[in-house]
């Protein structure tokens, strides 16, 4: 299984792993995992692409954007009325 580690205070995905058991959280709690298909995989491959060429890393929000399924994975049915805003300061 693949799973995708979130940084929970930046909200910025780190890395993906791939693990036949459910990762363990850390004992500080600052890391989340969820598990991932493929698709979801690939989304964020093109959007990793992208964010290496601009220095940055990929956001959850934007994963959540490009990946509806990815959304409702992190959601969790529940809707709310933020928008996502992408501005990135230098």
């Amino acid at each position: 299984m693949n799973y995708i580690v979130v940084h929970k205070p930046a909200q910025l995905i780190q890395k993906v792993i791939t693990s036949s058991t459910t990762p363990t959280p850390t004992p500080s709690n600052d890391y989340s995992f969820y598990e991932v298909s493929i698709i979801v995989l690939n989304h964020f491959y093109k959007l990793h692409k992208k964010a290496i060429a601009k220095g940055v890393h990929v956001s959850v929000g934007e994963l959540m954007h490009s990946c509806p399924s990815f959304r409702e994975q992190v959601s969790n049915g529940k809707q709310s009325k933020v928008q996502i805003v992408t501005t990135r300061y230098r």
